[in-house]
């Protein structure tokens, strides 16, 4: 913001019709009553050449540095300012000791690094463009940079073209439409932001770590739950080369291999691809030996410690972690023994189950819960969870975390949370709106073409005073086994598409949410349980509605 109104900053990326090399666009417009100046500081130089100093020239439209165009601007500036006598570019700006030519024989920097500022009037309604050549590395070695001294402003894709292309990847979709401001925009930004991570065969988190172990599997199966199915199996197809010959993914975390399987499961079970499951078998059954071989210590000697070695999350005792991993065991030998049948393997089939009964006896000998972290069960608090993320998250829809300024783990994990509310499909079945609250009542909601284990899945609340009314259809000619156990437990039906007056809600309010972790979940964890009342839904008629 500035005195009368705004200076508005609008950037997107094009490719070079020329090289076909990548551009980076930044186009700054004057909001505001008033004329401005703008100043734009580029900073120049390698950190990785020590003792170079690079020279930066300018020919009244492009920016170099040693010889190397950096920027394109669609106006001339009036002035210039450099590093000078111990004082900053911005220093020297703020300072009005900027110049009005740059010198012809172009800046030397004084170290390995500097940086200059050009400064734009910029009057009322006018806008700036600055284009950026970016470096495309080619499989072959070859680096393309576009030639920015030939670039044609009016010939570059305006943003409305990207913005419409992108509008066209994240068709594929589901809507989600929930009484939470900002949620639709969320989503679809949330959905943009996985498809950039996710560009080339090894997804990346700022600035170029690659993303691996359980995040990359919960990665590929978001990417799945919001109907990106050909990234997911990319994804997954990739993640078969981070596979050690003992099977596993990752030696010193469990997560890392059970997630695997995990994923590839719910891939095979979203887009019913025999062939993709077939493809990945002998490595979904490599994991579940290695997991087995975790969980047993050896076929001569159980092993006393129980899942205790390698690493677990952060934070972690080692009773929560032993805990940890056995739910995720018990996730992916589930998964497991479900791909190994439907590839035929059925001895391998029978060898897995074993495994996980002798881990569900031993889990209940050692009084472990199999609800906790790592169940991938929906969190008691997923609405206020979904909420804050809401808050946090806006206006770009990025969430921080200590490892990254714009951590996936955490797109994912609103994607994730988002998608536990409206629908559960990891047991037999579907279950609608399982996350359904009472905040929630009385306003309508729907979604459409969200993927499930019994095929693409629409529905939507309406509601008739305290009664919801609920229409659903369900594509495809899978068997289908649908109930709505938050709202009205006592309703379930096999039928594909329909539409019914549930019963009014009553449902359990928590008062003191004080106790709420990021790991609850629906389930009495401890046996005590907490302090509720009945909350019955007695809101306005709106008249229902029409699922179509």
């Amino acid at each position: 913001r500035v005195p009368g109104g705004e200076i508005e900053q609008r950037a997107w990326c094009t490719v070079d019709g020329a090289s076909g090399a990548p551009l980076l666009i930044a186009e700054f417009h004057n909001a505001t009553a008033v004329p401005v100046a703008l100043a734009l500081a580029l900073q120049c130089g390698d950190t990785g050449m020590s003792g170079h100093a690079p020279t930066v020239s300018f020919d009244g439209a492009v920016m170099s540095s040693d010889g190397i165009g950096v920027a394109r601007f669609s106006r001339e500036p009036s002035r210039y300012a450099f590093e000078s006598d111990g004082r900053s570019t911005a220093e020297v700006t703020v300072g009005e000791d900027a110049v009005s030519a740059f010198p012809a024989e172009g800046i030397r920097a004084p170290g390995d690094r500097t940086s200059v500022a050009f400064v734009f009037p910029l009057p009322h309604t006018a806008t700036l463009r600055v284009i950026f050549a970016l470096e495309n590395r080619l499989e072959s070695g070859v680096t393309r940079r576009a030639d920015l001294s030939t670039i044609d402003f009016a010939g570059l894709a305006p943003f409305e073209r990207v913005v419409a292309g992108w509008k066209t990847q994240l068709a594929r979709s589901p809507r989600i439409d929930l009484p939470e401001r900002g949620i639709e925009e969320a989503l679809e930004g949330s959905r943009a932001h996985l498809l950039v991570h996710v560009a080339t065969e090894d997804p990346l988190r700022s600035p170029g770590v690659a993303v691996l172990g359980v995040e990359r599997s919960e990665l590929a199966m978001a990417l799945d739950e919001q109907g990106l199915s050909a990234e997911a199996e990319r994804l997954l197809l990739s993640g078969i080369d981070f596979q050690d010959v003992d099977g596993s993914f990752d030696p010193q975390r469990l997560d890392a291999t059970a997630s695997w399987i995990v994923a590839v499961e719910r891939h095979v079970a979203f887009t019913s691809d025999l062939t993709f499951a077939e493809t990945c078998i002998e490595s979904v059954a490599s994991g579940a030996h290695w997991l087995a071989k975790r969980q047993s210590g050896s076929f001569l000697r159980r092993s006393s410690s129980f899942f205790a070695k390698g690493d677990g999350p952060n934070l972690f005792t080692k009773d929560e972690r032993i805990a940890y991993d056995a739910r995720w065991t018990q996730r992916a030998f589930n998964a497991a023994v479900s791909l190994l049948n439907s590839a035929g393997q059925t001895a391998a089939a029978t060898a897995v189950q074993s495994h996980l009964d002798e881990l569900g006896e031993e889990m209940q000998r050692r009084s472990i819960s199999g609800y906790g972290p790592g169940d991938g069960a929906l969190k008691s608090d997923a609405i206020a969870v979904l909420r804050a993320g809401l808050l946090e998250g806006e206006p770009l829809w990025t969430w921080a975390s200590d490892v990254d300024a714009h951590d996936p783990a955490r797109t994912v994990e609103f994607l994730r949370n988002v998608r536990s509310i409206v629908v559960d499909d990891s047991t037999d079945g579907v279950d609608l709106l399982p996350g359904f609250g009472s905040q929630w009542l009385g306003q309508p909601l729907a979604v459409l073409r969200l993927p499930t284990s019994i095929g693409p899945a629409s529905f939507a609340l309406r509601w008739h005073g305290a009664r919801p009314a609920l229409l659903w259809e369900v594509e495809g000619d899978r068997p289908v086994a649908l109930r709505c156990s938050a709202i009205d437990p006592d309703w379930s039906t096999t039928e594909p598409r329909g539409e019914v007056l549930l019963a009014a809600p009553v449902l359990d309010h928590d008062h003191d949410h004080s106790h709420d972790h990021d790991h609850d979940h629906d389930h009495d964890r401890t046996g005590v349980p907490e302090e509720k009342s009945k909350v019955v839904a007695d809101p306005p008629v709106d008249g229902g509605g029409s699922f179509t």
